[in-house]
């Protein structure tokens, strides 16, 4: 493939929808802004309302730990699948199903909620499936960024999907879901249901194809096998890129092995009850929007290594004091320290990552990527809630604050971004 074709945009789309808006970005990708934040919402429900859920139907550490697991196993068997699937498909019409999908599951858990017939090994099946519907969601959006917002505003357009993603998934949705959850079990579920809903009307009014540029081969198209063969290559040999996934799941295994007993060690350490916890995770979601505000100002002004070492520092020292923190109000203070640190992470890695990845190559990239990020999880997951079982639930916060802190010295010394990058030919 040619340099020009890499990176030729793979939105075709009228004249308006390219039209510049608001602060410089497209009404598609307002649109696309608009759905994700409203999906967000739901998934913001889901949060606080569907571990409740599993602490009513269990006390067992592994089984709520499990719960919390569910939704990131479907990334070790459907990640790499899916990645290259999204570099074949119109990545519009993979939004819309997805959030189909989703509406249609999380209905049907309302439903059963309702009428009395759930349980545990309910709620792990439907999770599992939601995480399977995300997995395309997930990298369809990251894959139709850049075409709808541009390579030279990727800093700002993911500042402004972090941060709505802040406001309603962690801030709004977690207290609501849990208040929600105080008056019928089954609503939070059911108006989550809405939500993606109404993210598929959104998506509905996005404009033009959204499907990758293939190559002309003698040989026909390549097997979905030898596709996502071509992305796990390409972040093989990217070290920057590299470097960052590897860190991430560092991250990503020490956050859900302290995430996966949160809900228990609030009730234990704090004496929180439901609402007690959504104000937990509110807090959370209050450094998450500093983070959403400062991230961009922050990157333009000093190195992005920097950036990164400091903001996996910062939280790994969070998580660290939380296992000895008694009062609750110090416990939230730190809780939205890491909120902050963590944003920060997250609109700089993938940021750089769109900028790195050409077009063609962004939706097997980016599944591989987060295949490793988000299928460490699981593990970390697990993991935290056999150390809770068999050490107590601060040996499963402690081990997870941990993990995090060995990102830092790997992006020091491994070769992280030092500034903007730029796609590279394919």
């Amino acid at each position: 493939m040619t340099h020009e074709s890499a990176l030729a945009p793979c939105h075709d789309a009228a004249a308006g929808a390219r039209r510049p808006g608001p602060l410089g970005l497209s009404r598609d990708f307002w649109l696309v802004w608009t759905a994700a934040a409203v999906s967000g919402l739901g998934d913001g429900l889901e949060l606080s309302a569907f571990p409740l859920l599993a602490t009513h139907w269990t006390r067992d550490p592994v089984l709520v730990s499990a719960a919390a697991a569910a939704m990131q196993a479907p990334w070790l068997f459907l990640g790499l699948p899916a990645g290259g699937l999204v570099d074949r498909w119109d990545r519009r019409k993979v939004l819309l199903i997805a959030d189909c999908c989703r509406a249609l599951l999380v209905a049907a858990l309302a439903a059963a909620v309702a009428l009395g017939v759930g349980n545990i090994w309910l709620l792990l099946v439907v999770l599992f499936a939601l995480g399977s519907a995300q997995i395309f969601f997930d990298t369809s959006v990251q894959a139709v960024i850049p075409a709808v917002a541009g390579t030279g505003s990727l800093v700002r357009a993911n500042s402004l999907l972090q941060g709505s993603s802040t406001v309603l998934v962690q801030f709004v949705g977690p207290a609501a879901g849990a208040a929600l959850f105080a008056v019928a079990r089954w609503l939070p579920a059911g108006i989550d249901a809405v939500s993606y809903l109404l993210g598929v009307v959104l998506l509905a009014g996005v404009r033009g194809r959204f499907r990758p540029p293939r190559t002309s081969s003698p040989q026909g198209a390549p097997s979905l096998r030898h596709s996502v063969a071509e992305g796990l290559r390409w972040l093989r040999d990217d070290r920057v890129v590299r470097v960052l996934a590897l860190a991430t799941v560092l991250l990503g295994m020490g956050s859900a092995a302290a995430w996966g007993v949160m809900v228990l060690f609030a009730r234990q350490q704090w004496h929180l009850d439901g609402a007690g916890y959504g104000l937990l995770l509110t807090a959370s979601a209050v450094g998450s929007v500093v983070g959403s505000l400062v991230a961009a100002p922050l990157a333009r002004r000093l190195p992005r290594r920097l950036l990164l070492v400091g903001s996996a520092a910062g939280s790994a020292a969070a998580f660290g004091l939380l296992t000895v923190t008694r009062p609750a109000a110090l416990a939230a203070a730190l809780l939205a320290l890491n909120g902050l640190m963590v944003v920060v992470w997250n609109v700089v890695t993938v940021s750089e990552r769109q900028a790195r990845i050409p077009d063609a190559l962004t939706g097997r990239v980016t599944a591989a990527y987060r295949m490793l990020a988000w299928g460490g999880m699981p593990a970390g997951g697990l993991l935290g809630g056999a150390l809770a079982s068999a050490l107590g639930l601060r040996a499963a916060l402690s081990a997870g604050g941990r993990r995090r802190g060995l990102a830092a010295p790997r992006v020091a010394a491994g070769g992280g971004p030092r500034g903007g990058g730029a796609r590279p030919p394919a």
